[in-house]
C-alpha cells in the first residue's frame, strides 16, 4: 500500500510539473515564492523599528500584501508566453543574491549600490564569493528553476487574448496594492517616516528599479557641460624664493573609520608607528559619501558636499588645478580606479609591477596588492614625470586598498596581525564580534605601517625637497553594529561609523613654506572638518592661487600669520 501511495504521489507530481501553466499563473506563483523566501531581510528587521510600539505580527500582516502585490506587478510585466523563462530565472537570481548581501552585510540595493557594483573590478568581486553565497542562492532559485524547466508555458489562442490577460493581471495587482496601502496607510505612514530604510527592503522590486534607474540615467540625466576652474591658477610667491621645491603626498585612505585609530583615543594600539612620528590627527572629520564612487570625486572637488551633488556642470578638480599651476602631479592607484579624478593627469596602478620582486612579495595570485606596493618603484615613477614640472614641485596622490572589505584578512600580512583570533572569511555575519574587530583592526595597524613608511620615504627626499603628507579616508565602515556591515548605505540613513573618518598630517618642513604653526594646529585637532576642506587645504599648503580657493575652508589657514 505504501509503495502504491508513493508511486501515486510521484505520478501526480510528475503530472503537475508537466501541466501547461499560463504565464500569469507562473508570475503569481513566483511572486508568492519570492515574498516568502526572498524578503527575510525585511521580516527580520521589523522588531528593530524606530518608534513602533505595536505588534510585529500585525505589522507583518500589513506588509505582506504590499510586498506580494509589488512583486506581482513587477513580474506581471514579464507575463508573456514566449522567451520569459530566462527572464524569470534572472529575477530569481537577482532576488537571491540581493537577499544574501542584505542579510549578510546589511547593504541596501539603491542606485548608489548599483553604481558601486558596476565600478567594482574582478578582484574585488572575487572577495565576495563564498560557499554560503552559493548555498543561499540555490536555496531560493533551485526549486522554482526546476519547476520552470519542467513546466510548459500555455499559449493563448491569440496574441490579443494574451495581452488582455496580462493587462488584467497588471491592473488587478495595481488596484489591490492601492487598496492595501489605503487600508494600512494610517498605521504604516508614521512607521515608514521614522524608518526610511523600509523602502529599500522590497526584494526584488527595489534592486530591479535601482538597476533600471541606473541604466536610464544616461537618457534621463545626460552628461553635464564641462566648466574648467583652472583659468587664473598661479603659483604663489614662495616658489620664487624657495631653496627647494615642494614634494607633497596626498593619501586617499579606503574604508578607515576614525573610531578605530588609537591616535583618536581608541583603546587598542592600532597606530604604534605614527605615534612615534609626530603626526597630527584630527578627531572630528566626516566624509562626503559612504562609498568610494561618491566620496573620491567629491573630496577632490572645490564645491563641497552640498553643492557637489546638485551641480549643473562638471568641473576639473584639485589635481587638475595643481597641474595647471605647473607642478608635476602623479596618481598611483592600488584600487579599482580613481573614479575619473585622475583622468587628465599622469596616473599608474600597482598592477603595472606585479612581475617585479616587490610585486611577487606584496601581491597575491589574483593581483591584489598590499598598500606597501604603492611605494615600490616610486622614485622611478616620479623620474618619468616632466623634468621642468618636477623642478617646480611634485604632488603625489596614492589611493590605498586600505581596509576594503569584506575580505579584511587580505589587507594585512602575517607579521602585522597583532590581534587574534581573526575572522578569515568574507562571510562576516558568521564571524564572532571579537574576530571581526580583530581582523579590521589588523588592517588599520598595517595601514599605520604604510603611512609611517611613506613618512620615512619623504624624509629621505628632504635634501632635495620640502616634504609633507596628508592622509584622509574616503569613508568609514560598519562592523556589524545594528546588523549592518561594510558601507554604501544612503548618506541620510548611514550610521556614524560609515561617515566619521580619520585625517592625519605630517607636515615635515613643507609647513615653513606658508609659515604654518604646528603648535597652533595641535590646539585645533577637535575642530569639525570634512572632505569639503581637502581642496582648499592642499592649495593653501602648496601656495597655489586659484579663484575657487576659499580660505575659510583651508584647515590650516587660521594657523598662518596674518598677511
Amino acid at each position: 500500500m505504501v509503495s502504491q501511495d508513493k508511486g501515486s504521489f510521484i505520478e501526480r507530481l510528475r503530472k503537475a510539473l508537466n501541466t501547461p501553466r499560463s504565464p500569469q499563473f507562473i508570475t503569481l506563483a513566483l511572486a508568492a515564492w519570492l515574498t516568502l523566501t526572498a524578503n527575510w531581510t525585511l521580516w527580520l528587521r521589523l522588531p528593530q523599528l524606530d518608534g513602533y510600539q505595536g505588534s510585529t505580527a500585525v505589522l507583518v500582516l500589513r506588509l505582506l500584501p504590499l510586498v506580494f502585490f509589488s512583486i506581482a506587478i513587477l513580474l506581471s510585466l514579464t507575463a508573456w508566453p514566449r522567451g520569459m523563462k530566462p527572464v524569470w530565472l534572472a529575477l530569481l537570481l537577482v532576488a537571491a543574491s540581493s537577499q544574501y548581501f542584505m542579510l549578510s552585510y546589511g547593504t541596501m540595493m539603491d542606485k548608489g549600490m548599483i553604481h558601486n557594483i558596476l565600478q567594482t573590478d574582478a578582484k574585488e568581486s572575487a572577495d565576495l564569493l563564498n560557499p554560503k553565497l552559493i548555498f543561499e542562492i540555490l536555496a531560493i532559485v533551485g526549486l522554482p528553476a526546476l519547476w520552470l524547466w519542467k513546466t510548459p508555458v500555455r499559449r493563448e489562442a491569440s496574441a490579443w487574448r494574451s495581452l488582455a490577460r496580462t493587462l488584467v493581471l497588471l491592473l488587478g495587482c495595481g488596484a489591490l496594492l492601492a487598496g492595501s496601502v489605503l487600508v494600512s496607510y494610517r498605521d504604516l505612514a508614521p512607521v515608514v517616516r521614522n524608518n526610511l530604510w523600509l523602502r529599500y527592503m522590497f526584494n526584488p522590486v527595489n534592486p530591479v528599479l535601482a538597476a533600471a534607474g541606473t541604466a536610464l540615467d544616461p537618457v534621463l540625466n545626460p552628461p553635464k557641460p564641462f566648466v574648467s576652474i583652472t583659468p587664473g591658477t598661479t603659483a604663489g610667491a614662495s616658489y620664487a624664493g624657495a631653496d627647494k621645491p615642494p614634494l607633497f603626498v596626498v593619501i586617499v585612505g579606503e574604508t578607515a573609520r576614525a573610531a578605530n585609530f588609537s591616535l583618536n583615543g581608541y583603546a587598542r594600539d592600532t597606530n604604534p608607528e605614527l605615534a612615534r612620528r609626530d603626526v597630527l590627527s584630527w578627531r572630528n572629520v566626516h566624509s562626503c559619501g559612504t562609498s568610494t564612487r561618491e566620496s573620491v570625486p567629491c573630496m577632490f572637488s572645490h564645491l563641497g558636499r552640498e553643492e557637489f551633488f546638485k551641480a549643473k556642470a562638471d568641473n576639473d578638480n584639485l589635481v587638475d588645478v595643481l597641474q595647471a599651476a605647473g607642478l608635476a602631479v602623479l596618481w598611483v592607484d592600488n584600487q579599482a580606479g580613481c573614479k575619473g579624478v585622475c583622468a587628465r593627469i599622469p596616473n599608474a596602478n600597482t598592477s603595472d609591477a606585479l612581475n617585479t620582486a616587490d610585486g611577487k612579495a606584496l601581491c597575491s595570485n589574483d593581483g591584489e596588492c598590499l598598500d606597501g606596493m604603492l611605494l615600490s618603484g616610486l622614485d622611478e615613477r616620479l623620474a618619468k614625470l616632466d623634468a621642468q614640472r618636477r623642478a617646480k614641485g611634485i604632488v603625489l596622490v596614492m589611493h590605498e586598498m586600505g581596509s576594503h572589505g569584506p575580505a579584511y584578512y587580505k589587507r594585512s600580512p602575517p607579521d602585522a596581525k597583532a590581534f587574534k583570533p581573526e575572522c578569515d572569511t568574507n562571510a562576516l555575519s558568521s564571524c564572532s564580534r571579537e574576530s571581526l574587530v580583530n581582523v579590521y583592526d589588523n588592517s588599520i595597524r598595517y595601514g599605520d605601517r604604510f603611512l609611517a613608511q611613506t613618512i620615512d620615504w619623504l624624509k629621505q627626499q628632504q635634501s632635495r625637497y620640502q616634504v609633507g603628507m596628508l592622509y584622509m579616508s574616503d569613508h568609514g565602515e560598519s562592523l556589524g553594529e545594528n546588523g549592518i556591515y561594510l558601507h554604501g548605505i544612503p548618506y541620510a540613513l548611514a550610521p556614524e561609523e560609515q561617515k566619521h573618518v580619520p585625517m592625519i598630517a605630517w607636515l615635515g618642513d613643507i609647513a615653513q613654506r606658508t609659515r604654518i604653526s604646528g603648535t597652533c594646529l595641535k590646539k585645533g585637532l577637535d575642530t569639525p572638518l570634512s572632505h569639503d576642506n581637502l581642496f582648499h587645504t592642499v592649495l593653501g599648503i602648496m601656495d597655489i592661487h586659484n579663484p575657487a580657493y576659499k580660505p575659510a575652508l583651508d584647515a590650516f589657514q587660521s594657523c598662518r600669520p596674518a598677511p
